[in-house]
Formats: structure tokens, C-alpha cells, sequence
């Protein structure tokens, strides 16, 4: 008889990432950005503050939040608050949306550019919930376990989900063409902005930039982000700067003038105040290998 051979290692090449998130009120906020994949995240326990696209919301255990591709997203911790999650990421690429055919170009393509949108936050009572939830804890169970051919498994279950979706009601036709342009020109400010945080950003130097009055850029970013634009400044700066505490020995001063502070002590008030703790205190908390 001859030996029989199974196929292993995730032969199909199916990439997708997923993770568990603990988030603490003493870790920085997760600020604007976005991705091309499909993201979907259930929440175990707790709560934090999530803005998608416009929809802001306090999330709470048994929420499945689900983060459209290119669609804008931040996290932000709450005082006294923790939360618990899983997130599952995949481009629709890897489930068929490349592909030239009538059910990609029906739901898959639309969901990729932006024709369709997905409700972001879906809870408990509303419909088609517990066969979305069970669907979910069904894929974080297959990547947890990598079971011989679990990919193939894996693909279907995430076009379960997509039917689930579309079912019940939580695949809407998109914004208007105004309002899908002012997200394209605040994606291209926050591109910016991370590009350029080295450097001296003002209000009147960003409104100029990109076409707009003063009054109205500040309106603007305000409605669409919940932060205004010198505070998302400062929180990117800070998030660069923990980055650098933790990855490099570099000292506190240069991290300071790296990321867009000339003046040491204005760094560490703000520093302290948004993240409660002063530079050299996170380096040594959060810094397994502390620098010498």
C-alpha cells in the first residue's frame, strides 16, 4: 500500500492576521488610519471608544464591530475602563474579490471600493446577530486551532458571514458622492499629517494645503474625526514618540525634537498629561529590555 502524504503548511497561501487585544486607559490612543483589508473584531469584555468613518460609538461586550477596507478608524481608550477583543483581518482579494466574475462584481467589488458600506457596529438585539456571532467565533476558532486543511473551512465560513450580512440588512448603498470626496480629502490630510509631523504644521498651512478656509477645515476635521486637527497633531506626535521609547535607547530630549517638539518641556507636560505618565516613567514601564 503505498504511503499516503498529507498536504500541510497552509498550502493555499490564504493570508489574513489575527490577534487578541488587551487595551488599557494607559495606552495611547490607536489614531486615525486605515487599511485595505476587511476588519472584524468581537469584544469580549469592557469597553473603549471607537470612531469608523464618520460613526462614533462606546463599544460594549458582545459588540462585533466591523471596519470596512479604506475606511477611517481610531481607538480610544476610556478613563478607568479596560477591553478585551479578537480581530480577524483579510483583504476580500483572498476570498474572491480579484476575480472577473458576476458574484464578485455583485458583492465582493462593491464592498472593496466603497459602493456598499457595511453598519460598523452590530449589537445584541439587532438582526441576524447570534448567526454573526457564532459565524465569527467560528473563524477565531479555526485560526486558533490551524487544523489540517482548516483554510478551506476558513474561506467558506467568511462567505457565511458575508451572507449573514447581506441577509439581514447590515450592507447599505454608500454616502453621497459629497460626502465620499470630503472622506477622500481628510484620508489625504491624515496621509499628510503622518508624513509631516517632523515638521511645523499650522491650521492656516493645512487649510491652504488643501483647498479650504480656515473656519471650515476646522468644522471639517471636527465632524469627521471627533478630535480637532491640533490635537490629532499632538496625539501622532506622542504615539511616534512612545514608539521610539520603546524601540530605540535614543535619549528623551532627541525624541523630543524627532517628532516635532522644539522645547523638552513642553514635550513632557504634554507627554504626561495624555498618557499620565512622563517619558522616562513609560520607557521604564512598558520597555521589557530596558535601555542601557
Amino acid at each position: 500500500m503505498a504511503n499516503q502524504q498529507y498536504i500541510k503548511d497552509n498550502p493555499s497561501g490564504f493570508p489574513y492576521q489575527y490577534y487578541r487585544t488587551h487595551l488599557t486607559d494607559s495606552q495611547p490612543d490607536t489614531i486615525y488610519h486605515w487599511h485595505e483589508d476587511l476588519e472584524l473584531i468581537y469584544v469580549h469584555k469592557g469597553s473603549a471608544r471607537y470612531h469608523i468613518n464618520g460613526h462614533h460609538f462606546n463599544s460594549q461586550a458582545g459588540d462585533i464591530i466591523i471596519i470596512q477596507s479604506e475606511h477611517m478608524q481610531s481607538i480610544h481608550p476610556l478613563p478607568h475602563k479596560e477591553q478585551d477583543s479578537e480581530t480577524f483581518r483579510i483583504h476580500l482579494n483572498h476570498i474572491g474579490r480579484a476575480i472577473i466574475d458576476e458574484y464578485s462584481q455583485r458583492y465582493l467589488q462593491p464592498l472593496q471600493n466603497g459602493h456598499f458600506e457595511l453598519t460598523p457596529l452590530i449589537q445584541v438585539d439587532m438582526p441576524g446577530y447570534q448567526k454573526l456571532k457564532d459565524c465569527l467565533l467560528a473563524i477565531f476558532n479555526l485560526v486558533k486551532e490551524e487544523s489540517l486543511y482548516y483554510d478551506i473551512l476558513l474561506k467558506s465560513k467568511l462567505h457565511e458571514f458575508l451572507y449573514y450580512l447581506f441577509k439581514y440588512r447590515h450592507v447599505n448603498r454608500h454616502y453621497t458622492d459629497d460626502t465620499y470626496q470630503k472622506y477622500q480629502k481628510l484620508k489625504e490630510l491624515i496621509d499628510y499629517i503622518n508624513h509631516h509631523y517632523q515638521e511645523s504644521l499650522s491650521i492656516p498651512h493645512l487649510a491652504d494645503t488643501f483647498g479650504y478656509s480656515r473656519a471650515h477645515f476646522m468644522t471639517v476635521f471636527k465632524q469627521h474625526t471627533g478630535s480637532s486637527c491640533l490635537d490629532f497633531i499632538l496625539q501622532v506626535r506622542l504615539n511616534k514618540a512612545c514608539e521610539l521609547l520603546l524601540q530605540t535607547t535614543m535619549p528623551i530630549q532627541d525624541i523630543a525634537s524627532q517628532v516635532g517638539f522644539n522645547n523638552l518641556s513642553n514635550f513632557n507636560r504634554h507627554f504626561k498629561h495624555y498618557l499620565q505618565l512622563t517619558p522616562k516613567q513609560y520607557r521604564k514601564q512598558f520597555n521589557k529590555t530596558k535601555p542601557s
